[in-house]
């Protein structure tokens, strides 16, 4: 039976290490190589480059293709050949003091939190309309649209946060953003996925795109509800040029890793999906649209009927379908 205060205790431990996981790892003498943010053998299941180490989300986060995602507790587990309490014990004492000091209260666990903060920052936002900030930015991407879909919204002045040398988070300035709703298999919003915006154009920032929080597996913007086809694509930009140059009802899966992941309608007869081309880069794109084929095909086929899956991928190096859309546009457009 679960122990409430451990569990409490453990939240709260969470909730001190959020953004200072790397160097909690590299105190624990987890492997810098590990740590080097580069494609390599996952330490939990083998392989050549399927894990990779981002501390995307500030809690140690990783992604291996095979095995999935996980957190800084997960890959000291992994690394240190050690259960999870001894973990939760190591990583107090890099940390240091009592896991919970005895003055202060319990912290709200992350889930509801981050629950609490996604419905905060919707409310603060307001549905796009023509010449607002999101208006101008998809209009400057030729992806401009009379009517926007209602799981996209545009929030006036976003807090913008960066880690300082010490890999804390800190408040560095506000900008205008785009806020797409990120929905699980229930159709319930589970997150938030971030475009921070600066003169009609995304910010120039590495992480000018964020997701709120870690744990979206399978889930999806759903920008459009689906007919008889359902098309998919990897990003919100991606997936609105698809609907555009083809007319289909699309979700957006946020990231390559998620979108082999995507649930779907069990009634959905055919999908269409829209990779991205990364023959430039490692074939993320290519390789998480024909996992997903795959899988989708197994899985209706061991239910009884053949489901019909497409993949269409862009034809120039590098390129995704919001690219291939711009050029159309700018072909037909007058001198």
């Amino acid at each position: 039976m679960r122990n409430p205060d451990y569990h409490d205790q453990v939240q709260e431990l969470l909730v001190r290490a959020h953004g200072r996981w790397t160097s909690i790892l590299r105190s624990l003498d987890v492997d810098a190589t590990i740590l080097s943010q580069r494609n390599q053998p996952c330490p939990m299941c083998g392989g050549t480059d399927r894990f990779q180490y981002t501390d995307k989300f500030g809690e140690g986060n990783y992604h291996c293709r095979n095995c999935g995602p996980g957190g800084g507790f997960k890959l000291l587990q992994a690394v240190k050949g050690v259960d999870f309490k001894s973990a939760v014990r190591q990583v107090q004492e890099v940390i240091g003091a009592a896991i919970v000091p005895p003055a202060r209260a319990p912290a709200e666990p992350s889930a509801l939190r981050m629950k609490k903060l996604a419905k905060r920052l919707w409310d603060e936002a307001h549905p796009v309309a023509q010449g607002d900030d999101v208006d101008r930015y998809l209009r400057g991407r030729q992806l401009g649209m009379d009517r926007y879909p209602k799981v996209l919204r545009c929030h006036p002045r976003l807090g913008y946060y960066d880690k300082d040398d010490k890999g804390r988070s800190r408040l560095v300035a506000h900008h205008p953003a785009m806020l797409a709703c990120i929905q699980g298999a229930d159709g319930h919003a589970i997150s938030l996925h971030r475009t921070y915006l600066q003169d009609g154009r995304k910010l120039q920032r590495p992480d000018a795109k964020k997701v709120l929080s870690g744990g979206i597996q399978g889930a999806a913007v759903r920008l459009f509800e689906p007919g008889g086809v359902l098309a998919l694509a990897e990003g919100l930009e991606t997936a609105i040029a698809v609907h555009l140059s083809t007319g289909k009802p699309v979700w957006a899966g946020i990231s390559a890793g998620n979108l082999e992941r995507l649930w779907l309608p069990e009634q959905l007869q055919e999908v269409h999906i829209y990779a991205d081309n990364d023959a430039d880069g490692d074939f993320d794109g290519q390789a998480a649209a024909f996992a997903l084929a795959r899988r989708l095909r197994k899985e209706h086929r061991r239910e009884g009927g053949p489901r019909r899956v497409k993949v269409f991928v862009p034809v120039h190096d590098g390129a995704d379908w919001a690219d291939v859309w711009g050029a159309q546009i700018r072909r037909t457009s007058p001198a």
